[in-house]
């Protein structure tokens, strides 16, 4: 689960995350949230919130960084997205979730209810390849 600046939560599979750090984004231009250099790669850092179709968090509220898993044959093969708070792993059955309307704003595939916590289902190919 990673949280969105507005408070609400994703889900993603563990298996998309190559890794997670926090990172200082204080005093760093609305817009350009600048490079992340990981395992000899220099990645761009865009918003998760952005590449799910919300408006562009104040670079103050971002607070860590996730290293996505994208396609191997993608330069570069990673894409770093930055979101406002600790990302929170776990075990998630089928049976646990409740299916809820999407919301009016946002590129989600779907929402639901887990123990009465609202998560939100992304767009898990635009979140790794940039995929519109």
């Amino acid at each position: 689960m990673l949280p969105l600046s507005d408070g609400r939560q994703i889900m993603v599979p563990l298996h998309a995350l190559a890794e997670v750090q926090q990172v200082n984004f204080a005093g760093r231009p609305a817009g350009d949230l600048g490079e992340f250099t990981w395992r000899g790669y220099e990645l761009e850092i865009q918003s998760l919130d952005e590449v799910c179709g919300l408006s562009a968090p104040d670079p103050e509220r971002l607070t860590t960084v996730g290293v996505f898993k994208a396609d191997k044959d993608m330069t570069p093969p990673f894409r770093a997205l930055a979101f406002s708070g600790t990302a929170s792993p776990g075990r998630v059955e089928a049976s646990w979730l409740t299916p809820v309307d999407l919301p009016a704003e946002g590129v989600f595939l779907g929402a639901t209810r887990m123990n009465n916590d609202l998560f939100l289902i992304p767009d898990l190919p635009r979140i790794l390849y940039g995929a519109s």
